[in-house]
């Protein structure tokens, strides 16, 4: 009974706080739209070109948020569909796209278990499965690992977030030799996560192609 009566209950949209949740069409359009080189400054030394659809404010925000800090998992339909437009642009950089591999950017250790999932990690594996629809050969590869706690990056300057993120990501063994690398996050704001995952990468010898995110914070594109 209790189930049945939840059904009946409209869901929130995590956009607008509506109903059609739980991203209603007016919010969800705010996701749509043709990728673009994210433009940020400064640039971090060693950040690759970094793809983005949308602007990390308004509805996005929020619904980025919910989906990473609040358990929304309903949204990744919609955030990974948008991610794999981002993929799909920063594939036209690659030599040889026969196999594009997405790797996730990780999050400190315990933050998965904190957010019961790792939330950039199902982002990859939304936007891949879209693309193997489309018949673009495409493997998710989370090789890359937290090997330390970091502060959380909200209220942190570009220095800061440097300093923050300096040597917190590691390679496995499984990173040496992986084909056409894509880096992914949900956001880029200051650069620092994917510059830092761009380093440990090329530490195997591994050169990101490009980076590809949902949004990028307004200005910076």
């Amino acid at each position: 009974m209790l189930a049945f009566a939840s059904s009946l209950v409209p869901r929130v949209c995590a956009g607008c706080r509506g109903h059609l949740g739980p991203l209603c069409p007016a919010c969800a359009a705010h996701l749509v739209g043709p990728a673009r080189p994210a433009v940020v400054r400064p640039r971090p030394d060693g950040l690759p070109t970094v793809w983005t659809v949308a602007d990390y404010e308004g509805p996005t925000r929020e619904a980025v948020v919910a989906f990473k800090d609040h358990g929304r998992w309903a949204l990744r339909a919609a955030l990974g569909a948008t991610l794999a437009v981002s993929v799909a642009a920063a594939a036209a950089d690659v030599p040889d796209p026969s196999m594009l591999t997405l790797v996730p950017a990780p999050g400190s250790p315990g933050s998965a278990r904190a957010r019961d999932g790792d939330h950039v990690l199902e982002l990859c594996r939304v936007a891949a499965r879209r693309l193997r629809g489309t018949g673009v050969a495409v493997r998710v590869a989370p090789v890359l690992v937290g090997v330390r706690r970091r502060r959380d990056q909200v209220g942190l300057g570009r220095a800061a977030r440097a300093d923050n993120l300096s040597g917190s990501i590691a390679p496995t063994t499984a990173a040496a030799g992986l084909p056409g690398v894509l880096l992914v996050d949900d956001v880029v704001t200051s650069g620092a996560t994917l510059a830092e995952c761009a380093r440990a990468l090329r530490s195997v010898g591994v050169e990101p192609f490009g980076a590809c995110v949902v949004a990028a914070t307004r200005g910076r594109h």
